[in-house]
């Protein structure tokens, strides 16, 4: 009940919190996600091995320029930085821990740039950002080579489907800085690794929603 009525506050300030508004804004946000999976013979019992776990962390840096009073246009860059591993549940061992096999995983580092457009009714904001350029290098995919075989080079994203999509809201908490809060969306497929195509000319493709919270400064 306290999170909906903190929620619900935060709400109530977007929409009715006025500001003079400024030309030129920035922002910055970061953004967490941690996801684990475990098989216990009971709650409570030692941990074994982990079947999933996942983190990461990015950070959202964007600027921009208000050329109409509900339209903005500017630029952004976007870096992530995580690691995963999946792994098959294999029974447990004799201190009766999990145990797993055929896991695969490792680290992984996203880069963006691109332009961004963005619509503002008050403090509610939806933006709309694409990225002409990107690159992940991804250890855990050992499984998707390049049409030289290739498995360690970055994979770098499709010319026309990398978009970054964002609904969201602020309210002033100083002068010139407002706190953020947005849902993000980002589908994006890769299309090479290292320079050359994928195997096959297969598509890589990966999609992520996930919170942010930020500030901006209104210059």
């Amino acid at each position: 009940m306290k999170k909906f009525f903190v929620l619900g506050s935060i709400i109530i300030q977007i929409l009715f919190t006025q500001h003079k508004e400024s030309e030129w804004r920035i922002e910055s946000g970061i953004t967490i996600s941690h996801f684990q999976q475990q098989i216990k013979q009971a709650v409570g019992e030692t941990r074994g091995q982990r079947l999933v776990n996942e983190f990461q962390i990015g950070v959202l840096v964007s600027g921009g320029y208000q050329i109409y009073e509900f339209f903005h246009i500017g630029i952004f860059t976007r870096v992530d930085r995580g690691e995963r591993f999946l792994a098959h549940f294999n029974g447990f061992d004799a201190e009766g821990k999990t145990q797993t096999t055929g896991g695969i995983g490792g680290t992984y580092t996203e880069f963006w740039v691109g332009p961004l457009i963005r619509l503002q009714w008050k403090q509610l904001t939806f933006d709309l950002g694409f990225a002409p350029y990107g690159a992940r290098k991804d250890n855990a995919r050992n499984d998707i080579p390049n049409t030289s075989g290739a498995t360690d080079g970055s994979f770098t994203l499709h010319p026309t489907i990398a978009w970054l999509l964002s609904l969201g809201g602020s309210f002033p908490v100083l002068e010139k800085i407002d706190a953020l809060v947005k849902i993000e969306y980002r589908p994006r497929y890769y299309s090479k690794r290292g320079g050359d195509i994928l195997v096959n000319d297969i598509e890589h493709g990966t999609q992520s929603i996930v919170p942010l919270i930020g500030v901006a400064y209104r210059l």
